[in-house]
């Protein structure tokens, strides 16, 4: 029985019998929607004692749910144990959504902190309960007595972000989308998203783990730019930037008092971004013009700086981890257990040869290195405690990414420490390889979207009645957040079509619980393919520069063009990386690409 998660959800309990409420919704995000969290948010993580990045909390006066996605069925009903929490798998059949437990609970009075929830969701919210008897209070407050030790909210420095680094100058950026702003109708727009505020103003900040950006808000007019943070956040260089740029500076929380005054303002409105309580502070005579945020889909096409920025990036990173797996075979080769490291300061280590590499920053997320059976947990953060030694005769995931001045890394590479791998786990292995392949190579005509692409990475293992949950692509941003939108490469419907100088993941994976898991990544770009009579093609360039476990691959499972394709890739690998490395790291490396 976990007795701190229990004395925290009495406390809510208390705060909800108080307010005379029956439950409280607690989602993962912050403000500003982000998907990774100042630890001044992570209150769903406090109360519920559950890490992971995705998830919705329901806390009901006599009991409680967590909503998470398949990425985190395993590490959740771990967390969870002994908190009285029940966990409920989304996507599965059997899973009520947590609005409809919420009703067939009979729990009628709900209470939401609506800074923390998009406009749009609490809309919907309040439609759906209205027609089921269900009213809900948007200003509850439920950290001041449940959460006494909460952290000071970020006041990390927010410093200008090179234009030689960016390619682009704020105010070509702004230009392009006071256009946009206009073409929609629309006076202006009020942005939250902090990678898409980082992006547009050539910012970047200190607050968030992994993801270089700042807490504020900004607005955009036709004639005015204005960035809402504090003046003691900015850097010295930062303040003379925006006022050399033109570019207005007021308190971070002074946005709703601003949007209060715009009477009249047609406002073009992201109601997926902004914030609940935000929306509240709009006069009710304005025109809001509702549709997705320009900046967005500017931010997800990259410039040629960018791109530049992105292979010289690939290149520092196949380097480290070049360094790192001749270390780590290595590491694991001694007979003495005492000395073998584990899941940990493999972690560590690998985050030591990035910070050799030059324009290193710091890591793009919190390094996923699972060893055998940790391997099938999709997310897993391995801790001092449950850490396992790293030896021979196993199988090891490692997810990692860095973030360079030049650009975000994002790569998965999964091994076999056997000296004959079991044909099972190379069976397994091949058939995602295949997957990888067949996605790099692809040829699509423009207007396709991510949705219809993603059968090509699953096709080899759905053929042997397998299948992963989580998406096989995700957009990555420049020097910013490892996941952007708008596209994306997964079986769920999304509009968003694929476009030139997008950089997107290629990850399938197949997770055996208590045995090992497999995950191969590789960053993918779009770039043109040609025309013809039937009009554009676009294709795929791959990015990462890492070879795969040859030791892992069944090659009776392989056409000639996949051999080709893992022949010819490990070639560029090769020819990519050897500049950087020694003459003992070349030979190593040449053995690591041979032809198969």
């Amino acid at each position: 029985m976990n007795t701190n998660i229990l004395k925290r959800l009495n406390l809510l309990r208390n705060q909800l019998k108080e307010k005379g409420l029956h439950a409280c919704i607690i989602p993962t995000s912050d403000p500003h929607q982000s998907e990774y969290t100042a630890d001044f948010w992570k209150f769903r993580e406090y109360i519920s004692g559950f890490t992971g990045s995705a998830g919705t909390l329901v806390v009901g006066s006599d009991q409680a749910g967590l909503w998470t996605d398949s990425r985190y069925f395993i590490q959740a009903e771990e967390e969870l144990e002994g908190t009285g929490i029940s966990l409920f798998k989304l996507g599965m059949p059997e899973t009520p959504s947590h609005e409809d437990w919420i009703i067939n609970n009979h729990y009628t009075k709900i209470g939401i902190d609506g800074s923390v929830f998009s406009a749009k969701s609490v809309l919907s919210y309040i439609d759906l309960f209205n027609q089921k008897g269900v009213t809900i209070q948007t200003n509850f407050d439920p950290y001041k007595i449940a959460w006494k030790d909460r952290s000071a909210i970020p006041q990390g420095k927010i410093y200008v972000f090179p234009e030689k680094f960016s390619g682009e100058s704020v105010n070509s950026k702004i230009k392009k989308l006071r256009s946009k702003i206009i073409l929609a109708g629309a006076e202006g727009i009020p942005l939250s998203a902090l990678d898409e505020i980082a992006w547009l103003f050539n910012l970047r900040g200190e607050d968030v783990d992994f993801n270089p950006v700042g807490i504020c808000y900004a607005f955009i007019g036709i004639d005015k730019a204005i960035l809402f943070a504090d003046k003691n956040k900015l850097t010295l260089e930062a303040i003379a930037y925006l006022q050399k740029n033109d570019i207005e500076q007021y308190n971070y929380d002074s946005l709703p008092s601003f949007l209060k005054s715009m009477l009249n303002v047609p406002i073009l409105l992201d109601s997926d971004q902004i914030n609940y309580n935000l929306y509240q502070h709009i006069p009710t005579n304005c025109n809001i013009i509702e549709g997705h945020s320009p900046v967005n889909l500017m931010k997800a096409i990259k410039n040629d700086v960018e791109l530049s920025g992105f292979r010289k990036a690939m290149i520092k990173d196949g380097t480290a981890l070049t360094r790192f797996w001749m270390w780590m075979e290595e590491a694991i080769s001694t007979s003495d257990i005492k000395n073998l490291p584990n899941e940990s300061e493999m972690g560590e280590k690998l985050a030591e040869f990035r910070q050799e590499q030059e324009n290193y920053v710091c890591e793009s997320f919190f390094p996923i290195v699972g060893f055998n059976e940790h391997g099938a947990i999709v997310h897993y953060e391995a801790s001092p405690e449950s850490a396992y030694k790293v030896g021979n005769e196993g199988y090891l995931l490692i997810d990692s990414g860095g973030q360079y001045l030049d650009g975000t890394t994002d790569i998965t590479r999964s091994w076999s420490f056997y000296k004959e791998t079991p044909l099972d786990y190379k069976e397994d292995y091949t058939s995602l390889l295949k997957g990888v392949i067949a996605l790099s190579s692809a040829v699509f005509p423009a207007g396709t979207r991510g949705t219809q692409l993603d059968i090509l990475a699953r096709q080899y293992i759905w053929q042997r009645n397998l299948n992963f949950g989580h998406g096989t692509g995700h957009g990555v941003g420049h020097f910013l957040n490892v996941h952007e939108g708008p596209q994306s490469i997964r079986m769920n419907e999304n509009p968003a079509i694929l476009e030139v100088g997008m950089v997107t993941s290629n990850e399938p994976g197949i997770y055996r619980s208590g045995k090992y898991g497999i995950r191969l990544e590789n960053l993918i770009l779009v770039r043109d393919q040609g025309f013809s009579n039937f009009g554009k093609f676009l294709t795929f360039e791959t990015l990462t520069l890492l070879p795969f476990d040859l030791n892992s691959i069944e090659k009776s499972l392989l056409s000639s063009k996949e051999i080709n394709w893992i022949n010819q890739y490990h070639q560029i690998v090769y020819d990519q990386l050897t500049s950087e490395l020694t003459e003992v790291e070349c030979k190593w490396l040449k053995e690591k690409t041979r032809m198969i």
